[in-house]
């Protein structure tokens, strides 16, 4: 484990680097909505692991693979779609994914 992020935080920083929209969709899965993650990747760093980082330059790397093959995402596909049982369903079910207004990325 290099490092942990939560997904909210990912999105913030996609969106503040890259000026993308967020969507702030129920979680499809039946956990609690927020929970902690406590691990450390110290025993890995004292055999010789450099965590290469988010902030190290990951970030940039992904978004340029992502902006080359843009054209090839159908953002359809990628909304969920399914749920942990028919409670879920039923309490989510106005989150339709065709109902979700997606922008297109400017070319």
């Amino acid at each position: 484990v290099a490092e942990t992020r939560r997904i909210r935080d990912i999105a913030k920083l996609v969106a503040d680097q890259t000026g993308a929209g967020v969507n702030f969709l129920p979680n499809p899965r039946n956990e609690a909505d927020e929970n902690e993650l406590d691990v450390s990747n110290r025993s890995f760093c004292n055999l010789g692991l450099v965590p290469k980082t988010l902030d190290d330059g990951l970030f940039e790397e992904v978004t340029d693979v992502i902006k080359k093959y843009r054209n090839r995402c159908n953002p359809q596909k990628i909304l969920p779609a399914s749920f942990w049982n028919k409670a879920q369903a039923e309490k989510y079910k106005e989150n339709e994914p065709n109902a979700i207004k997606l922008e297109k990325p400017s070319a």
